[in-house]
């Protein structure tokens, strides 16, 4: 999970609950009495009430200023696709807890909040929300809020939040016919392209020469030791993986956010198989692997199309 902090306040609003309109009107209406009638416990209840609302003042503004917010992201974001955000409130006051804490997101029409009813002192509790970002691309928090309603329910209190960090967003994986949206390539393109691809790891053994191998595939150690050619045997059947290259430039001709999910898809199944995978578009070609930051570098390139193309 990687994590992005927000430490800068873009402003505050305080807004007044319906438990809080009351309580001013009532005390409006005492302090006209008092004043009319003269009423000297009048006075005093009304001092009481504005003392009251003051100390709800300072207290639930000291609250709010003791919480800092911070949102991790899982490390795979795909379009469209519910995923886990964590939300994360840690307490800068020494001594004091903070209380009713609230933290909301918003990502389009779509709004999630989590509630912390009390954080200890130098403490970080989270939560984890579901949220959806509804398109690929290098995406943000329309808006990150953090309210409290800390003491007596009377007001609201607002610390919107900047939410200037980005994550990149997947494109949706879209389920595809692999034989179909993967056409086999020629043996010259495919001994050339993969077979100089795979690293020493991958081999698993050799076996005698074949009439058809490539040079690029035989293991002059074990030939010079044998007397007789050898070819590198890998791991997985080369006739299977050497059809896992995306032809992205393909895939897009009939609809480029069609062609992306398509790719997506192969890209995931593929790397959950263990199976190495390449793509090639634009005149760029990127040899296949089956590691995970290969995955997530070409799910990159997908979720980025427009800029790298």
């Amino acid at each position: 999970m990687k994590t992005k902090a927000y430490n800068k306040w873009a402003g505050r609003v305080i807004r007044t609950r319906r438990a809080g309109m009351v309580y001013i009107f009532t005390s409006i209406f005492l302090g006209v009495v008092s004043v009319n009638s003269s009423n000297n416990l009048l006075y005093l209840v009304t001092a009481m009430m504005l003392g009251y609302m003051l100390a709800s003042g300072i207290a639930g503004r000291g609250n709010i200023r003791g919480a800092s917010v911070s949102v991790s992201f899982p490390d795979e974001i795909y379009a469209s696709v519910p995923c886990a955000v964590g939300v994360n409130v840690y307490n800068k006051n020494r001594f004091t807890p903070i209380f009713l804490i609230e933290v909301a997101l918003e990502q389009g029409n779509s709004r999630t909040s989590a509630f912390f009813p009390v954080v200890q002192p130098g403490r970080t509790e989270s939560r984890m929300l579901l949220t959806a970002f509804p398109s690929r691309g290098r995406r943000s928090f329309e808006e990150i809020e953090l309210s409290s309603v800390y003491p007596f329910n009377f007001f609201t209190r607002y610390w919107p939040v900047d939410a200037d960090a980005e994550v990149t967003v997947f494109p949706y994986p879209l389920a595809c016919d692999l034989e179909a949206v993967l056409p086999p390539m020629d043996k010259d393109e495919r001994e050339g392209e993969i077979a100089g691809s795979l690293a020493e790891a991958d081999i698993v053994g050799v076996r005698p020469y074949v009439e058809g191998d490539s040079m690029k595939r035989i293991h002059w150690k074990s030939s010079a030791r044998t007397g007789k050619l050898h070819s590198r045997l890998y791991d997985g059947t080369l006739s299977y993986s050497h059809r896992r290259v995306i032809d992205l430039d393909r895939l897009t001709s009939g609809g480029v956010e069609r062609g992306l999910a398509m790719a997506a898809y192969i890209l995931v199944e593929s790397i959950k198989s263990k199976l190495p995978i390449g793509m090639r578009y634009g005149g760029e070609f990127i040899p296949p692997a089956s590691d995970y930051a290969h995955k997530k570098e070409l799910l990159t390139r997908l979720a980025l199309y427009e800029e790298l193309k």
